[in-house]
């Protein structure tokens, strides 16, 4: 079929049946609703451009024996609690200097202190971490990414290992990931606040403190706080002051009463756009800014 201009017209055969037609007339009349659109035939591909491969380059010199100038044993011996060890299978992991120097300044801190000075090649013994968990804290360092199962159920582990070897992106990415994938309750506030206190969480332990402002009541009836740092009197306030005023991003007042009730969030983004450490306590990251 031709339509005006004699351009042709898609037709379909058996459109509807006569009787579905007939129920749909309006005052005896079949009402037709007509889109066109013009389609372009002569329009080009957009050209084909390729991601920038510094990300795949990096991560694929990750365990490249040949060009590694740092050998990281790890395993061998692990703590058992209650000062024991238990022999566990150690695994070689290949590295280089100048990549942990930025992502991870603790290993690197290792690797100059065990330099030797006729050696090309650091050896370092690593023997408080799994290699799994390891594995996964250089795949980070190297350009790569944790999937979202493997982040939930070691979210405690890599904060532990990237606490002690520096790679603080990490750590705070497993710190948030735990955070929303714990609910905090009476049960288990004490030992979250006691951890997030121990390893500097502030996100965390902003988290709970939160709970128990929220839920002071039943804390107080069924928790023992002797064990509370003094120290987190502080934190305890600034909740309970937060929590008068929610709005922090008044320009009411001067910038350092800002900084003493603003989320850690919001604390951790102003330092990184600052281009300044973002971990930490809240007082530490109150002091950069």
């Amino acid at each position: 079929a031709r339509g005006s201009g004699g351009r042709n017209v898609s037709c379909y055969d058996n459109f509807a049946k006569r009787s579905k037609i007939m129920k749909s007339l309006v005052n005896g009349t079949l009402v037709i609703e007509v889109r066109m659109r013009l389609v372009d035939t002569n329009k080009s591909i957009p050209p084909f451009i390729p991601t920038n491969p510094i990300n795949k380059n990096v991560l694929e010199l990750l365990d490249d024996e040949e060009s590694a100038d740092v050998v990281i044993e790890v395993g061998g011996q692990q703590d058992t609690g209650d000062n024991k060890r238990a022999k566990t299978s150690t695994t070689t992991f290949y590295a280089h200097q100048i990549i942990l120097n930025k992502c991870a300044s603790a290993l690197y801190d290792m690797c100059v202190s065990s330099a030797d000075g006729g050696d090309d090649v650091t050896s370092i013994p690593i023997n408080d971490v799994t290699p799994a968990i390891f594995r996964h804290m250089l795949h980070y360092i190297y350009g790569g990414k944790i999937s979202e199962e493997d982040m939930k159920q070691n979210a405690k582990e890599i904060i532990d290992a990237c606490d002690k070897y520096g790679v603080v992106h990490l750590k705070l990415e497993a710190e948030a990931c735990y955070v929303n994938s714990t609910t905090i309750t009476v049960d288990n506030m004490m030992d979250n606040l006691l951890y997030a206190d121990s390893k500097n969480c502030a996100l965390l332990k902003e988290t709970v403190i939160d709970f128990v402002v929220e839920n002071s009541k039943d804390v107080l009836k069924k928790v023992s706080l002797k064990d509370v740092p003094g120290s987190m009197m502080t934190d305890i306030l600034t909740a309970v002051a937060r929590g008068k005023n929610e709005d922090t991003t008044t320009d009411d007042g001067n910038e350092e009463d800002l900084l003493i009730t603003m989320r850690v969030s919001e604390l951790r983004e102003k330092l990184d756009e600052m281009g300044l450490d973002v971990d930490g306590s809240r007082e530490a990251m109150i002091a950069r800014l």
